[in-house]
């Protein structure tokens, strides 16, 4: 890229320039693989600038925009544009912006825009979150609720799985308030919320995670929860948890032989017996998930 020059006793001057995306392309193509690919680049550059300047102006621009038309082409993979059109309209969508963006604004810009438009995009596809309601079956096995199963009313179970952070505080409210009414239709006494399966807690999951622990405690249900693991043991214990709730209600997901969900459904079971609102279960138990 050349910018205009006042004429001088030679003829017209410029100044030289170098298009790192073109430069780097070029590099590739021609089989470079390490950085010092750039350092032999600018060094060519110099002494072209250097050396043969005088005879810049005797380069037809048509031959210049030739050259221009033909790396462009290059750079552009085919076939993997043609794979991620095909692959999912959110994958075409950012391909054709970028595109778009690259021909009708500037091809810097063109970049940020499809990394940003990424991003934008990509959060409400992280933010889907799925609770599953789990029952003990009668052959003790701990599974995925079916069509026709029958729960223990006193005893709930979710799986809650996915990514929890901010973008997901819509599902997590409704998902709240999916087991809140649940619990009080089925008179339930105790909750087991697994938690194993979500994984980049942030602040406003733990304030939607309170929020729920002390609106259930409020309407009598004691909430266990199951296969906590150590990023969100840390989070919890960060924002003050252990001055509020109880740690023998909280289990750890860990190496032990029993699961974490196995183990907090048997407190639950044993803990029903104690009060006397059932018997305490010594079957033993299985998960199947």
């Amino acid at each position: 890229m050349a910018d205009p020059a006042p004429a001088g006793a030679g003829g017209q001057g410029a100044d030289p320039g170098d298009g790192p995306l073109t430069r780097s392309a070029i590099n590739h193509q021609s089989g470079a693989v390490t950085r010092v690919s750039g350092l032999f680049a600018a060094a060519t550059v110099a002494g072209g600038v250097l050396l043969l300047a005088p005879f810049a102006r005797f380069v037809p621009k048509a031959a210049l925009a030739g050259l221009l038309i033909v790396t462009a082409a290059r750079l552009i993979d085919w076939r993997r544009t043609a794979y991620a059109l095909r692959a999912s309209r959110y994958d075409a969508a950012l391909v054709l912006i970028t595109a778009f963006s690259a021909v009708f604004i500037s091809v810097e810009f063109s970049i940020l825009i499809g990394v940003a438009l990424s991003i934008l995009l990509f959060v409400p596809r992280a933010a889907r979150l799925r609770a599953t309601e789990l029952v003990v079956a009668p052959e003790g096995v701990v599974q995925e609720r079916h069509a026709g199963d029958t729960a223990f009313s006193d005893i709930l179970i979710y799986d809650l799985e996915g990514e929890i952070f901010f973008g997901a505080a819509p599902e997590l409210d409704r998902y709240h308030q999916e087991i809140s009414d649940r619990s009080s239709e089925a008179a339930t006494r105790f909750i087991v919320l697994r938690v194993k399966r979500t994984r980049n807690p942030d602040v406003v999951f733990l304030e939607r995670l309170q929020h729920f622990l002390k609106e259930s405690e409020r309407a009598g249900v004691t909430v266990l929860l199951a296969g906590v693991r150590p990023d969100l043991a840390v989070a919890m214990r960060n924002v003050g948890f252990s001055d509020w709730f109880p740690a023998h209600r909280v289990f750890q997901e860990d190496d032990t032989t029993f699961s974490a969900t196995l183990r907090a459904v048997r407190s639950a079971r044993s803990l029903l017996g104690t009060a006397g609102t059932g018997t305490p279960s010594t079957e033993p138990l299985y998960y199947l998930i």
